[in-house]
């Protein structure tokens, strides 16, 4: 993962893709230490027949609830098959399960190796400590347990932290939430308890399904808190959020140096949209250019209603050559719309290197791009002019026109 400026091709830092080297390749090593059994018992080849549906489904339907708060419901089964499975067969388990979310999502290749590595290495270490320290009594059992239950947790969100930190500027404090740790940390206790169940009696594994069932549930409750952030007419961020993400943004660009973009989309003629046809019309065209905001953008990157017939875009990471691509992948989606009424939308385009701007400025900038498309002809792309002492009049005579 090699690249310009410091920066992966994939869109990693020189620092985070070394990060993810070395992870990757530790836990490579780990797994070719612990070596491929000699023998896998018929028990143990059951308990993979019957974990790697079960882990695979979970992280599934899981993986909405996890983008709210970080925890991972899939925690419970991976446990149990890390205590249950030999190291390597456990790690294939996990492996195999990520990949119909994957499918599903379609991240980014690294995000993808860097999730593996990171559920895959603790568990190996997690595995290795327990085997040192289990006995044959059942005390010894459960503080082995206890042990490398705590040893998952915490190289788990130590190496999610480092990384957050170097690839997207999260503060340490806002990966290792108090709220996400024990969520998690209870959830691997649950893997655990199935796990000692197993080895009792296989059938009484069944009886951990229910609390696994009402940790789903739970989880709903950051959903709520989500839904704060989120503007119901387009499910698009508000921009309270909006706004808080790019501070957060600017104060990383301007620490490492780092160029970031803001993109308006002002689509046009939507109050024209409102009168000829009505007002449900108009919030379908709205719903419509949002969907292909999403369509055009990256997983990571911020897309909000902005008031209006207005949206903006932060786009992390993206210089100004890259932001112009996606603006005009932007303007092409909606011009190709197939609903009607047909639309189209002016985007500007603004960026930033280093976080000199304030939030206020850089989308204010981009606004003025966006007059600048309009005036140009709208449905098209623009960035700011260079001192154009007549930008206002613009501005006055568009909003005009609209009238």
């Amino acid at each position: 993962m090699s690249g310009a400026n410091n920066q992966s091709s994939g869109g990693l830092s020189g620092a985070a893709a070394a990060v993810e080297f070395v992870v990757v390749w530790l836990t490579i090593a780990g797994v070719a230490l612990a070596g491929w059994p000699e023998e896998i018992t018929r028990d143990e080849w059951l308990a993979f027949a019957v974990l790697l549906p079960i882990i695979a489904a979970v992280h599934l339907i899981g993986a909405e609830r996890q983008k709210h708060q970080g925890s991972h419901l899939s925690l419970a089964p991976i446990f149990a098959a890390v205590l249950i499975l030999p190291p390597a067969l456990a790690a294939i388990t996990i492996a195999i399960a990520f990949i119909p979310e994957s499918l599903r999502s379609r991240p980014r290749w690294y995000i993808v190796v860097f999730n593996v590595a990171n559920f895959v290495g603790p568990a190996l270490l997690a595995r290795a400590l327990f085997d040192a320290s289990a006995g044959s009594t059942g005390h010894e059992w459960a503080l082995a347990a206890l042990a490398a239950i705590a040893t998952f947790i915490a190289v788990h969100y130590g190496v999610l932290a480092l990384m957050l930190r170097l690839a997207r500027g999260v503060s340490v404090k806002d990966t290792v939430r108090v709220d996400c740790v024990l969520i998690d940390a209870g959830l691997v206790s649950l893997g655990a308890v199935a796990a000692a169940l197993w080895e009792v009696n296989q059938a009484l594994v069944a009886l951990t399904l229910l609390p696994l069932a009402l940790a789903y549930r739970s989880l709903a409750i950051p959903g709520l808190i989500e839904a704060t952030r989120v503007e119901p007419k387009t499910g698009l961020y508000n921009m309270r959020h909006f706004n808080a993400v790019l501070t957060q943004e600017l104060e990383r660009a301007k620490r490492f140096g780092r160029p970031l973009a803001v993109l308006m989309i002002d689509v046009d003629h939507l109050r024209a949209v409102n009168t000829a046809h009505g007002h449900l019309a108009g919030d379908r065209v709205l719903k419509d250019v949002a969907d292909a905001l999403g369509r055009a953008t990256r997983e990571y990157d911020i897309a909000a209603r902005f008031g209006g017939d207005e949206f903006c875009v932060l786009l992390p990471e993206t210089e100004l050559d890259g932001a112009l691509v996606v603006a005009e992948r932007i303007r092409s989606l909606v011009e190709k719309l197939s609903s009607e009424p047909r639309i189209t939308v002016s985007i500007g385009v603004a960026t930033q290197l280093g976080g000199e701007a304030t939030p206020d400025e850089l989308v204010a900038l981009a606004d003025r791009a966006a007059y600048r498309a309009k005036f140009s002809g709208r449905n098209s792309v623009a960035v700011p002019p260079e001192g154009d002492p007549v930008h206002e009049a613009e501005r006055v005579l568009l909003d005009a026109l609209d009238g």
